[in-house]
């Protein structure tokens, strides 16, 4: 069809109404924007809906795997902080997504993932492929590790049930939801209006605010600690709870150790300490802030043996201020040790945090000494940050010129060329490189760490969407490794004009399980020369740059040069900032 039919075409008001059409006016109430899919039949009926009852609004991104299109969402709704659609083909597209369900959900992503199912009306079942993709209780399969999932059996039940999955989706703490819709539900007339929820009604609860006695318990604990300690791993992900932590650490003189899998704290703050664990080993209370992750900053582990030491005094306080143990799945274990902690407070950080800096405000009024300790504290704090930076700089000089590029040389060279923009980093940080030699200084400058491998690329998609109406310049450190899980992907960056900045970083390896294999190989005396075996990937090399060229992508490389990196970034940079992805492949040292 031509472009002006289709545009013609597209404006054309359907003469009746059907059942799916409810979904998509419950979609644009809700003002969900985008809906990344894999295409299926099952949801056919929705498709239609979508493409013209909704005048394609949501705005329908294809992708070429379902693991793919809840990534998006995934990284979406880490950078913006908002929700929005991943559609997913029945029983087995629901099984390809799930993997990536699992980790939206372990990373408290809201992502509304509607599926769909073949007609539970045995009648209306196609033979043979509406039943082997048709499952009872289709929503079994994520029900583990999605906060909620529901069928609705009648098109009236539909609104309630939206309603209820949007408020579960979007409270403390956030996570995937699941609805899945009968196809021949989608597909029937509808031979009657079907009332949406009350637009004044609230879509999601308020917040969880803190017992105001253990909070002033707490507030006390702190002024009285010489050595006090925050850990912080949720407070950021939304752009309050970054600037209350700041004014928080700033009351009490109080140095913040950032877990990062949201961008708590600003990296050059005189107070950060994060990746400096030696801050724990004189402290006399440990400040925990909507953290489950506790245990890897306070702890030294020995790998092959997988013991456990903690450098925390043991006389030392512990206060755990968060969602406790809301949301546990009786399946995952994502909710780690036990925490057994002096003074446990169930509240939203992003409520507890203002509060607890005004009552620490009132005791530095009240009480001199602790705002002259508090004082001292934050100058003696100021000069250990200021000191670990420099030793951090001083580190990053060490193997310059060497190639393949060293990565501190090659965050170094990404700084330089971004500094200036107003940039956003998607996921891997060069193995902490990036947190230590780059100026986070604004909340949406990091949605959070990487997740697992086949992971990183499409959460980086979903980053750059977020930010694309904002000119920003995204830049995704890319592993090699994941990348190669779904290279496909890089074509919807292109379809769907996500301009993304892809640096490389390509050490030819699944390196960080062979150095698993390295260490079994020293404790058992076997052979370190072959715990490359089944980790490299060489011998082919993979060409990223011209699978990127064949996918609509500007593209250069390999470079293995340090000399030829600021050039080749200079030119790529200038065509994101024109609206095409660009990827350059850095071949990388191992470590």
């Amino acid at each position: 069809m031509a472009k002006a039919e289709e545009n013609k075409a597209s404006t054309k008001a359907a003469k009746e109404r059907w059942a799916s059409d409810v979904i998509v006016d419950l979609l644009h109430a809700y003002g969900l924007p985008h809906a990344a899919l894999n295409p299926g039949a099952s949801y056919r009926g929705l498709h239609d809906s979508i493409v013209n009852y909704g005048q394609n609004r949501p705005t329908m991104m294809l992708c070429q795997h379902e693991e793919t299109a809840v990534q998006i969402a995934h990284g979406y709704a880490k950078a913006s902080g908002e929700p929005m659609v991943a559609i997913l083909h029945n029983l087995v597209g629901l099984l390809h997504a799930n993997m990536a369900i699992y980790y939206a959900y372990i990373d408290r992503a809201p992502i509304f993932i509607i599926g769909a199912t073949g007609p539970m009306d045995e009648t209306k079942r196609r033979p043979r492929i509406d039943w082997i993709h048709t499952a009872q209780g289709q929503g079994e399969a994520v029900r583990a590790y999605t906060k909620w999932d529901y069928q609705p059996h009648t098109i009236a039940g539909v609104p309630e049930a939206f309603a209820r999955a949007y408020a579960v989706m979007m409270s403390e703490p956030k996570g995937p939801i699941y609805m899945c819709y009968d196809a021949w539900l989608q597909e029937r007339k509808l031979d009657h209006e079907v009332p949406l929820p009350p637009p004044h009604a609230a879509k999601v609860p308020s917040r969880i605010a803190p017992d105001p006695k253990a909070l002033a318990a707490a507030a006390d604990l702190i002024a009285s600690a010489k050595k006090p300690v925050i850990i912080a791993e949720f407070v950021g992900r939304d752009p309050e709870g970054f600037h209350a932590l700041v004014e928080l650490a700033e009351t009490g003189g109080l140095p913040v150790y950032d877990v990062d899998s949201r961008l708590n704290f600003p990296t050059r703050h005189p107070l950060n300490m994060s990746m400096e664990k030696d801050v724990f080993r004189d402290a006399d209370l440990v400040l925990c802030l909507d953290t489950r992750d506790w245990e890897r900053p306070t702890t030294e582990l020995a790998s092959t043996t997988r013991e456990l030491t903690s450098i925390v005094p043991p006389d030392a306080k512990w206060i755990d201020i968060g969602f406790g143990d809301l949301e546990l799945s009786s399946w995952a274990l994502d909710y780690q040790r036990m925490h057994h902690a002096d003074l446990r407070i169930l509240a939203d950080t992003s409520v507890a945090m203002p509060m607890l800096t005004a009552l620490l405000k009132d005791h530095a009024a009240n009480d001199k000494k602790f705002a002259a300790e508090a004082k001292a504290r934050k100058a003696q704090i100021a000069k250990r940050s200021d000191a670990k930076r420099e030793r951090w700089a001083k580190e990053a000089r060490e193997h310059w010129e060497a190639s393949p590029i060293a990565l501190p040389r090659l965050a170094a060279e990404v700084w330089d060329a971004i500094k200036n923009e107003d940039w956003v980093l998607t996921a891997g940080t060069l193995d902490e490189w990036a947190r230590m030699l780059w100026d986070f200084d604004k909340p949406y400058r990091h949605p959070g760490k990487s997740l697992g491998t086949a992971t990183q690329f499409g959460i980086s998609l979903g980053v750059a969407l977020a930010h694309r109406d904002k000119k920003r310049v995204v830049v995704d450190l890319q592993p090699d490794g994941d990348l190669m899980f779904d290279a496909g992907a890089m074509w919807v960056a292109a379809k769907h004009r996500i301009p993304l900045l892809v640096v490389m970083y390509n050490n030819r390896a699944y390196y960080n399980d062979w150095e698993h294999q390295i260490r079994m190989a020293k404790l058992r005396g076997t052979p370190v020369a072959r715990a490359h075996i089944g980790m490299d990937m060489s011998d082919p090399d993979p060409d990223f740059a011209s699978m990127a060229k064949s996918m609509g992508w500007y593209a250069e490389g390999p470079i293995d040069k340090p000399k030829d990196v600021a050039a080749a970034l200079k030119r790529a940079i200038a065509k994101v900032k024109a609206g095409t992805p660009a990827l350059l492949d850095t071949i990388t040292q191992k470590r």
